[in-house]
């Protein structure tokens, strides 16, 4: 576009291309970029532009570019989009007391969160074993902030009592979702907490539980079946094997890139 028909790119230009560059992960991609919108004075005149381009470092690995770049940012111009953004890519890197001091921060300022920002913190929470204080940023979520948690929400709080192996409290919480928003995914990651800390007597409750709710996926009998196999119930195992070929479930094979 640029080289060949002569026709500048404007903000909307870079507010289009940037997320693909996230996308593929291509860290020297978005250098240029952030190159080039300096140049042009996009960044200093389009928060939009320098938001998006925070965002990119996060998901291009680089999480270092992306706090350093932050910190450049004069003040007055950070919005709660700039900081959740920083917050989210903490939170992605697995830096869950990061992620935890910028929402203070934010909050310190007078910025109000709002559910985005609330997902974010969670998720660090979560990769950073931090349960206590993401209980009570849930707990901050419903009664100070009056926002009412989605599926999301409560995923993050089940995948992080999951990982310390609170399983009880996550069962429980898991059991009180409202039926509106209640989906599959819930209880497959209750599952796989199940899985890991072998707890065979709640994975045979869960498991139950998804195949009420969808029975065609094999990953859930082939989960399951691994627990049992891990505790030598091998014939509980076997069984649920062959049920899953009776059925035809599907199973997506796994892909990697590197």
């Amino acid at each position: 576009m640029v080289l060949h028909d002569g026709i500048q790119p404007t903000e909307i230009t870079f507010l289009a291309i940037i997320p693909a560059v996230s996308h593929l992960g291509a860290f020297d991609i978005c250098q240029s970029i952030h190159a080039y919108v300096e140049k042009r004075g996009f960044n200093a005149s389009d928060i939009r532009v320098t938001n998006s381009l925070l965002d990119s470092y996060s998901k291009c690995g680089c999480i270092a570019s992306a706090s350093r770049f932050f910190e450049e940012i004069l003040s007055e111009r950070k919005n709660l989009i700039s900081w959740s953004s920083i917050i989210s890519g903490f939170a992605m890197h697995g830096m869950g007391k990061e992620a935890v001091g910028n929402f203070n921060k934010m909050e310190e300022i007078g910025l109000k969160p709002n559910r985005v920002t609330f997902l974010s913190v969670l998720n660090g929470c979560s990769h950073g074993r931090l349960v206590e204080k993401g209980l009570k940023f849930f707990e901050k979520m419903v009664n100070k902030y009056k926002i009412a948690p989605d599926i999301k929400h409560y995923g993050c709080l089940i995948d992080m009592l999951g990982r310390t192996g609170r399983l009880e409290e996550a069962e429980k919480i898991a059991l009180g979702i409202p039926s509106e928003i209640a989906n599959v995914v819930i209880w497959r990651t209750l599952l796989g907490a199940c899985s890991f800390h072998d707890n065979v007597e709640m994975g045979e409750r869960v498991t139950r539980k998804i195949l009420d709710m969808e029975r065609g996926y094999g990953g859930d009998y082939v989960l399951m079946s691994n627990i049992f196999a891990s505790v030598g119930r091998y014939q509980d195992s076997e069984k649920l094997r062959r049920l899953l070929d009776e059925r035809k479930a599907f199973k997506l094979p796994g892909h990697s890139l590197v």
